[in-house]
């Protein structure tokens, strides 16, 4: 039997780009839940990020953790060599972007009135090594260099294959992640101190998604016919369900108070389980019909998510005098940015020197070798043959 690919995984994947465009696009331009409109009117864009939520940057983060368990055991690596090919493929296009948002952040600070202070920081070291330790380029670049600091841990994280169980662990990993951010946020006032601190403890807090990815791993490795697919299916519908109506608790106080406030509590705990929910419900639709077509979409999802933030400033800017209502202005910013975005991300993608920025092509200073250095998703569509325990194959 020819394989076939891991369409609702590519689904997965697109859901985690478009959902973190409408967590960004859902704020007013002081990043607030529309703090200077009535309370009726901020209903929609809370309701709207709090279901964006539902794939948020923890599910970004299970997801990468997912893919890399699958090509690690399809195609095992020696553990330097593993992270030599994360540098390639994070690091180097995050150097990139990094400098990219270290000057394209003034286009914003000039229209809005806060140019000097913005140029001024440039000239401190200090904040260039915050830009390439801690990602504070952009509000999103925070992702790649902790990502990274999560794979270091990939070895640990493969014997959950063999007990299942360690997959719960994301819960003491999690409370581990609020007791000590919120004993640092109240106990250390060195900003900068503050800033490691808390990104270290983030980290640590996170490495039990590893343990979650390598758990629902070893179950799609078993070969789940459609009749147990839909019970792993209702089974993470139902969890959901009921998380995301604690989410809800938390939207109603943001309403209110025209603020996203910190998550605490059992809100804390709701939001931080919902990635694996939801990757149980994408696991439980592997034998719907997906289009075949998602795989060329999903190949620009790295692109959409390095892009948007540029493009959500450019349409801040163009319509700083607007009159349109918070929804409609919600509605306008996420469908302009992620039709803006794939179109980019498109573009790029056929330009041979720039299409590495956003995963989609060799680098433009390695050496050229006799056989083509093959780009991440060509490498696994080359491959397009029946995994181990299985019948499909992915695209990553």
């Amino acid at each position: 039997m020819s394989a076939v690919r891991m369409n609702w995984l590519d689904i997965a994947r697109l859901s985690a780009a478009f959902s973190i465009i409408g967590i960004h696009t859902t704020t007013d331009s002081q990043g607030k839940a529309f703090f200077n409109y009535e309370v009726p009117e901020r209903i929609f864009p809370v309701l709207m990020r709090t279901t964006a939520e539902l794939a948020s940057t923890e599910f970004f983060i299970l997801l990468s953790l997912f893919l890399l368990a699958f090509k690690l055991e399809r195609r095992p690596m020696p553990y330097i060599a593993t992270m030599k090919q994360q540098v390639r493929r994070l690091l180097v296009p995050f150097a990139f972007w990094t400098i990219f948002y270290a000057f394209f952040v003034l286009i914003k600070a000039n229209a809005f009135g806060y140019f000097e202070p913005m140029f001024t920081r440039l000239a401190s070291p200090s904040t260039w090594i915050d830009f390439f330790l801690l990602g504070k380029s952009q509000y999103h670049m925070h992702f790649i260099p902790t990502i990274f600091l999560i794979f270091l841990f990939h070895p640990i994280f493969k014997l959950a294959l063999k007990m299942p169980l360690l997959g719960l662990l994301v819960v003491p990993f999690l409370i581990f992640n609020l007791t000590m951010s919120s004993w640092v946020w109240g106990n250390i006032s060195d900003r900068s101190t503050l800033d490691y601190l808390v990104r270290i403890i983030k980290v640590l807090g996170y490495v039990g998604y590893g343990f979650a990815a390598y758990s629902i791993l070893g179950l799609w490795q078993k070969n789940l016919d459609e009749d147990l697919s839909k019970k792993v299916f209702s089974f993470g519908l139902l969890v959901i369900s009921l998380l995301f109506i604690i989410k809800l608790t938390h939207a109603a106080q943001s309403i209110e108070v025209g603020s996203y406030i910190p998550k605490i509590g059992s809100i804390y705990y709701a939001h931080g389980l919902l990635p694996m929910c939801l990757l149980l419900i994408f696991l439980g639709t592997q034998h719907f019909n997906w289009p075949e077509k998602v795989s060329n979409w999903s190949k620009f999802t790295f692109g959409t998510y390095l892009i948007h933030p540029a493009v959500i400033d450019i349409i801040d800017i163009l319509i700083v005098n607007n009159t349109l209502a918070p929804y409609q202005l919600v509605i306008f910013k996420y469908a302009t940015t992620l039709a803006t975005v794939l179109l980019i991300s498109i573009g790029i993608s056929k330009i041979p020197l720039l299409a590495w920025t956003i995963g989609l092509g060799p680098l433009p200073f390695e050496k050229v070798k006799t056989k083509k250095t093959l780009t991440h998703d060509e490498e696994i569509n080359k491959e397009n043959v029946s995994a181990p325990n299985s019948k499909e194959a992915v695209r990553i």
